[in-house]
């Protein structure tokens, strides 16, 4: 439930953070901190007002993590405000493609296809021309993202087999902000990472297509196994047409 007020602070804000970006030009360094402290006003009513009809027995505790996430919002901006001057100083890139790249150009895009269905947070330009997933995790410790790592390596991946589709354009790398204490994982996706999570959604949509098998007499043969339900043998099955994965010029293995 938390989880879900953070992911719509931090994008409401992003939105109305690139909104005066493009608005203000190089004349938001001069003058965003007043945007921002509107900005915040604006996102933090939002939450209020929408999640009270939404959680309304959790309505008093969003409203007593309000001040965090307010607090993290005031750090984030400067985050991303700092971003934006060296991407347009050091690397001399223009003032839009600066805030395309610290700021993302589309939030919660729903995509389609392989057969898979995902709704990608943020999605980023890079320098190269590449385009980036960025996941949002509001995760309470950092023991909770390790112990979840390989997980959101195939999430962010089958974001990228989908981003590709979409786009036409190559997506090299991903990454996750952790909304608690506003760090970022940087994850490198290969040629060889998108295969194999098309690999394992053929052996997924396999298994749902079998359907389950019948129940053994001899229980004890799977007594120990969480998921007894489903067979060994159909989980090695693999689909009868494969999905192959189409890579785009400039992909890297």
């Amino acid at each position: 439930m938390i989880g879900n007020v953070e992911h719509a602070s931090f994008q409401e804000y992003y939105n109305f953070f690139r909104l005066d970006c493009l608005k203000h030009g190089v004349e938001t360094f001069k003058k965003d901190n007043e945007c921002h402290e509107i900005r915040l006003s604006k996102v933090l009513q939002y939450v209020r007002d929408t999640f009270k009809f939404i959680y309304p027995s959790f309505y008093q505790h969003i409203l007593d993590e309000i001040p965090s996430i307010k607090y993290r919002l005031d750090l984030h901006h400067q985050q991303k405000l700092q971003y934006i001057q060296r991407l347009t100083q050091k690397s001399r890139s223009n003032f839009t493609k600066a805030v395309s790249m610290a700021l993302p150009f589309a939030i919660e895009k729903r995509l389609a296809a392989y057969n898979i269905v995902g709704r990608v947070d943020c999605i980023y330009k890079a320098s190269d021309g590449s385009i980036i997933a960025e996941d949002l995790k509001s995760h309470a410790t950092r023991f909770d993202s390790l112990i979840h790592q390989d997980s959101h390596k195939i999430q962010l991946t089958a974001y990228a087999v989908l981003l590709e589709r979409e786009y036409q354009l190559p997506v090299n790398s991903a990454r996750i902000l952790y909304t608690k204490d506003l760090t970022y994982e940087n994850f490198k996706i290969s040629k060889k990472d998108k295969i194999r999570v098309l690999e394992m959604k053929d052996e997924l949509q396999s298994i749902l297509a079998e359907g389950l098998p019948p129940i053994i007499d001899d229980p004890l043969k799977c007594k120990h196994c969480y998921k007894r339900n489903l067979c060994k043998k159909i989980a090695d099955d693999n689909a009868t047409i494969p999905t192959e994965y189409i890579s785009l010029d400039g992909d890297q293995n």
